[in-house]
């Protein structure tokens, strides 16, 4: 895994649902995220995985449970995609609270639609650990993964649970298990407001950097973010679609509906849903949408990420 695509999973992770009860920041949000990510984890040429930075060493434990959650959420993101073909996971509670539903009960964190197909979606509960994987985390895990709401509901059976932990030696490992258990026809309007709550934000925090034409071309809309040397770039047709509705709060039955059906005609002609079908066989063979280098990525969701120079500095 490159440098690119961790950061891609962190700023892609989807929308945190306090920003829907508060004034939204989604430019702030992408920049903390993407320095978060670069500063608790960092690859060990050696061994070819991801270790603890020092920056993560000196966190109070309270700050490492925090950062372990989100860590946890990035890992879930990224191996969705590689192992499921299922590169879209939103926060149930923003999915609620953008229908103006409740979002206090315990459930699991993420509904994610598979790709491939466009015809079902799956729950996940994602957890993370600063030192190893206990059983008992599983076991809640699973448990999580299984209580979607009824107006829900999903249209798979596949339920994951989730673990993100550090091994004895410091390496970041990532843990799968698809809990057993009953499942729910999905309706048809869950996922355009599922795509909706994927993309808003990612387009909100383009737009707010200011698309940047000369970058850009004509299927994708790039933005530069020179506060944290990166480039962000969103399918053009994705950017239209949501231009539409308001990028903040909830949306009325009208707007959902009238983006929804448009939004996921937009995916359907995304050049990752062809390799999301073979996911796990792809990444096996270590093809990807990556253009080889480390510092760029684009996901199966179109979403790109580059990186600049300041990112790969020694000082």
């Amino acid at each position: 895994m490159s440098l690119g695509r961790l950061i891609w999973g962190a700023v892609t992770v989807g929308e945190t649902p306090i920003s829907l009860g508060a004034p939204p920041r989604p430019l702030v949000e992408l920049c903390w995220r993407a320095a978060l990510a670069m500063a608790t984890v960092e690859e060990d040429r050696p061994s070819d995985r991801w270790i603890k930075t020092d920056a993560y060493y000196r966190l109070d434990p309270s700050e490492k449970s925090a950062v372990s959650y989100f860590l946890g959420m990035t890992q879930a993101k990224i191996t969705c995609e590689m192992l499921l073909g299922v590169p879209h996971l939103v926060h149930l509670d923003a999915i609620l609270a953008l229908l103006g539903r409740p979002t206090n009960r315990s459930r699991p964190d993420f509904v994610g639609m598979d790709l491939a197909s466009m015809t079902y979606t799956i729950a996940l509960e994602a957890k993370g650990r600063t030192h190893g994987r206990p059983d008992s985390v599983v076991w809640k895990a699973k448990e999580q993964a299984k209580l979607l709401p009824d107006i829900l509901g999903t249209s798979s059976k596949v339920r994951v649970a989730s673990v993100a932990s550090f091994s004895e030696n410091d390496h970041w490992e990532a843990y799968l298990e698809d809990p057993a258990g009953p499942y729910e026809e999905l309706a048809p309007i869950i996922p355009g407001v599922l795509m909706i709550a994927y993309y808003r934000h990612l387009v909100a925090a383009l737009m707010s950097a200011g698309i940047d034409e000369a970058a850009s071309d004509e299927t994708t809309a790039v933005a530069r973010v020179p506060e944290i040397d990166l480039l962000l770039g969103l399918p053009r047709s994705i950017v239209s679609v949501l231009s539409t509705v308001p990028l903040a709060g909830r949306l009325s039955a009208d707007q959902v509906q009238a983006a929804g059906p448009e939004l996921l005609s937009s995916i359907a002609g995304l050049p990752g849903k062809q390799l999301a079908s073979a996911a796990g066989q792809t990444w096996a063979g270590r093809g990807s949408l990556e253009t080889g280098e480390p510092a760029s990525c684009t996901g199966f969701d179109g979403v790109r990420v580059e990186l600049g120079p300041s990112w790969f500095s020694e000082t």
